[in-house]
């Protein structure tokens, strides 16, 4: 028993010993947009020697918000009604139309943008 007890203590202490870390670097893309990737910057993702680079290691996120994308600042389909009205603000024209697919809602802007919204009130179509 007592050579059970050795033999794992031996490989528990094996198994932490070669326990690392994982780091994130921040890159710049050919296109010139950031790229965060697990390996230095100078190595290419098949770890041949890429460009040459002296970036150093992205610090990590503080949160969840910095790993958002930016606010959208045109309507898409699959929003919802609220998030078109922070865009775009109240709609001065609301009309209802039942086509043959199910009641919707057609909110029409003043300069003419239109926005149609299902019964869910998710954005279907956007017209600018």
């Amino acid at each position: 028993m007592p050579n059970i007890v050795a033999w794992m203590t031996a490989a528990l202490a094996l198994a932490l010993a070669t326990a690392t870390h994982a780091e994130v670097y921040r890159c710049t893309s050919k296109s010139g947009l950031p790229l965060y990737q697990n390996f230095p910057c100078e190595l290419d993702s098949l770890g041949l020697p890429g460009p040459a680079s002296t970036r150093m290691p992205a610090p990590p996120p503080k949160s969840i918000q910095d790993l958002k994308a930016p606010a959208p600042t045109e309507p898409r389909v699959g929003m919802t009604a609220d998030e078109v009205k922070k865009i775009w603000g109240e709609p001065p024209d609301v009309l209802q139309d039942e086509p043959r697919s199910g009641r919707v809602e057609i909110w029409q802007y003043a300069d003419g943008r239109v926005v149609q919204l299902d019964h869910k009130h998710r954005v279907i179509a956007v017209q600018r």
